[in-house]
């Protein structure tokens, strides 16, 4: 009986097909005597056991906003995976500046947070909620409001009523706060 490979995606590395094994995912051209590449994401990052879809999106896209990734002592984060462009998997929590006072916005459970909210002379209060009217925040979209404090394309919305709207979401005038455009 032959045994069924299960193919994950193509190789950043070669071209080869990524496939899963027993214990994460590895270039075919990287199994047996003959192994020619190096291309390999275990298949727990983080004490995180990762999906063979969350697997496909991050070779696709470069990268992937996830939660559920926990320390030694586990403690639960969330955190942005990043496949370089030697096919190593990094954890990144910084994801833009502030456009309030240029300090790192960070990826937190339920917003994305300026790294200076804690500084004792000056602290900065800018915050973009995870879930803003019913829309779960993209990497991208969060990204375009630090840069352009607005967002390129329009969101599907909805109101404290209930009722939809689709509006671009931007940042309010004053700076503290997401407002929709």
């Amino acid at each position: 009986m032959e045994k069924q490979v299960k193919e994950i995606g193509t190789c950043p590395l070669c071209g080869g097909k990524v496939i899963k094994t027993c214990k994460g995912y590895r270039c075919e051209n990287g199994i047996g005597e003959n192994a020619s590449c190096s291309f390999y994401i275990n298949g727990i990052i983080g004490n995180r056991r990762m999906s063979d879809d969350e697997i496909k999106e991050l070779i696709l896209k470069k990268e992937l906003m996830l939660d559920g990734f926990a320390t030694k002592e586990w403690k639960t984060f969330p955190t942005v995976l990043i496949l370089d462009d030697k096919g190593e998997v990094k954890m990144e929590s910084k994801i833009g500046k502030c456009p309030v006072c240029g300090g790192d916005i960070r990826i937190g459970s339920k917003a994305f947070n300026c790294s200076n909210y804690n500084n004792d002379s000056d602290p900065c209060k800018f915050v973009i909620w995870r879930n803003i009217f019913g829309h779960s925040m993209t990497l991208g979209e969060v990204r375009e409001l630090c840069r352009d404090e607005i967002t390129s394309n329009e969101i599907e919305l909805f109101g404290e009523d209930g009722s939809l709207s689709v509006k671009r979401l931007g940042i309010s005038p004053d700076k503290t706060k997401v407002i929709k455009v």
